[in-house]
């Protein structure tokens, strides 16, 4: 039965700190103007280009003729509103690139840009051109290897009527689950700043509910953010049983309830160099319960089909796996000195994309106490690190590393404790050429709440199905050499990838709380592969990517392929959450957090 506690004490809480956020709201708007010692901003000119742009006297004219004329172009209004500048305002540079980079945010535009000339008199007129991306997309997922593991379609149209606004229908099919699905996302929510996103999912178990209200930080110069994020979900943790080729897996089902708000301040700190330095400071509140139910066993499609004893079973509901309410007030400290360089080709095919360099920090502190009406009473502390930088020429060095834990006063030790890092490094050796080397890495100690990790793709390695080699710690290597092959006219670019990963699974007795869920010590696996690399139409940022990758064993034979297809998006390491396979086990308030101060 729902507790007293969320409507008594915490009601209370939340409803002052949601009349902090109503209060702030109006101000937030204000992001500050400053002398205009170079002059003003005298007229703004938006031109919006079609996806195919001008196709007259082109090959295949007609046919772009006729696709430009379906696709509704991007309405000058959004593009306006989204500007962090107006005529009469004081020119700045960083707001006219800042305006540059956030448009090209929009997955619905392939680029933008914005350029000021002086007049005579001091002022400026400034030209915000705007080049328009499919919008209506058809997204399928697939695996074959190892067994059937993952298929489903999605259907998404990212700049409804051309007003920014998308929406999502998404089919997927899991063994023993069906999952349909929609979500929507205004980004002007009632003619405002705020972003709304809503989504809903039926599952086998039940619904997956989420809803995010949030006022983000304007780039480098916004001041000041707020959010509201709340989440319902009747969901399974399939923890994978021993490693073998088919899937058997025991599955818990679980229910989670959970809740935030709050708001952050930035500040401005003396330019040093070319980065924008900005200190964050903010608070939040949130709320989450967490419930389980009777674990059951899967075989592959069938129900109750793998074989284990009743003991073996009760260890999921055994004192290591913890029900959770509690209600908590985080601290949230950031600092940061960015600048972002525009590339393109870098992760895309030939998509234009910003790189952002200099280093960013952000510290979150966690306080759930009996005083605020909280049934557990414990610490968190996360700890989230950003670093990029140019090597020499284009080779570019990422690196993102994070980690979290709670200290529990009853159990006076600190548990659940995740850790991931990635490392990122790009070269582009030609127009054409370039080539990757990541390194990344993710595991979870002493953990009270469902976990496990796999060593197969699409977070791990290529050339094993995604339920081989579960386990609590992971690190995969891996080197791909790209190459674009042809832009067929402004129909698409095609390029292909050649790849070789290497990496490892351990699952060491006391490694973490639930060492009897099924991890293997995996030994050193690795996988060879090739890619062929879509992107339509031609300069895209999304990439279609179909992988045929093995096994490095001498065994191998033709059965043990695996062949998947996934999407790849424009790389953003500063924001992107580094394994998401780890991130179903992270505190909800954590990420919720980092997107909405990122």
């Amino acid at each position: 039965m729902h507790r007293l506690l969320f409507a008594s004490t915490s009601k209370s809480v939340l409803a002052a700190a949601f009349f902090a956020l109503l209060v702030l709201a109006p101000d937030l708007t204000a992001q500050g103007q400053g002398r205009c010692e170079n002059g003003r901003v005298a007229r703004i000119a938006i031109e919006g280009q079609p996806v195919f742009g001008d196709s007259a006297g082109a090959m295949l004219s007609k046919l772009y003729a006729v696709a430009n004329w379906l696709h509704i172009e991007t309405r000058e209004r959004v593009i306006r509103q989204e500007l962090l500048f107006r005529t009469g305002d004081c020119f700045d540079p960083l707001r006219m690139s800042e305006s540059e980079r956030l448009l090209r945010e929009f997955v619905f535009l392939q680029s933008a840009s914005v350029e000021g000339r002086q007049r005579r008199d001091g002022d400026w007129d400034v030209a915000v051109v705007t080049h328009d991306d499919w919008s209506l997309r058809l997204e399928p997922q697939f695996q074959f290897g190892g067994g059937f593991d993952v298929t489903g379609i999605g259907l998404a149209e990212r700049n409804l009527w051309g007003t920014g606004r998308g929406i999502e229908l998404q089919y997927v099919d899991r063994p023993g689950r069906d999952e349909v699905g929609a979500a929507y996302f205004d980004p002007r929510f009632l003619g405002t700043r705020w972003d709304l996103l809503l989504s809903g999912a039926r599952t086998e178990p039940g619904w997956l509910l989420r809803g995010t209200i949030a006022y983000p930080f304007l780039g480098l110069v916004g001041r000041r953010a707020a959010f509201q994020d709340a989440l319902y979900g009747e969901q399974w943790f399939r923890y994978v049983v021993g490693d073998a080729e088919s899937l058997s897996a025991l599955i818990l089902p679980y229910r989670q309830w959970a809740l935030q708000l709050g708001g952050a301040v930035r500040l401005l700190a003396a330019p040093r160099g070319e980065a924008t330095k900005l200190g964050t400071y903010g608070l939040t509140v949130s709320y989450e319960r967490l419930t389980y139910g009777d674990s059951f066993c899967e075989d592959g499609s069938e129900v109750n089909g793998c074989s284990l004893s009743g003991g073996e079973a009760d260890t999921l509901t055994s004192p290591a796996l913890r029900e959770r309410e509690s209600l908590r007030l985080n601290l949230v400290v950031g600092v940061r000195g960015l600048e972002f360089v525009q590339r393109v080709g870098l992760s895309t095919l030939r998509g234009k994309e910003d790189i952002a360099l200099g280093m960013a920090a952000d510290l979150i502190l966690g306080l759930a106490a009996r005083a605020f009406g909280s049934r557990d009473r414990h610490v968190l502390a996360a700890l989230d690190l950003y670093g990029g930088s140019r090597v020499r020429g284009d080779w570019f060095s990422l690196v993102r590393a994070n980690v979290e834990a709670r200290r529990d006063y009853k159990a006076r030790r600190w548990q659940d404790v995740f850790a991931a890092f990635q490392w990122t490094n790009y070269w582009r050796l030609s127009r054409r050429h370039s080539v990757l080397l990541t390194a990344e890495g993710g595991g979870g100690w002493r953990a009270t709440i469902p976990f496990q990790l796999t060593l197969g793709a699409p977070w791990g390695l290529a050339g094993f199905a995604a339920h081989r080699y579960p386990g609590g710690a992971r690190v995969v290597v891996r080197l791909e050499d790209r190459y674009l092959l042809a832009t067929v006219g402004r129909l698409f670019d095609l390029g292909t990838a050649l790849f070789v990963d290497a990496g490892r699974m351990w699952a060491s007795e006391g490694m973490w709380a639930n060492e009897t869920l099924y991890g293997v010590n995996s030994g050193i696996r690795g996988s060879v592969g090739a890619s062929v690399r879509l992107a339509m139409p031609a300069g895209a940022r999304m990439t279609y990517r179909l992988d045929v990758a093995a096994p490095i064993d001498g065994r191998t034979d033709l059965g043990d392929v695996v062949i998947s297809f996934r999407i790849e998006r424009v790389l953003r390491l500063e924001r992107d959450p580094i394994d998401r396979q780890l991130v179903r086990s992270r505190d909800f308030a954590l990420g919720s957090a980092a997107t909405n101060f990122k």
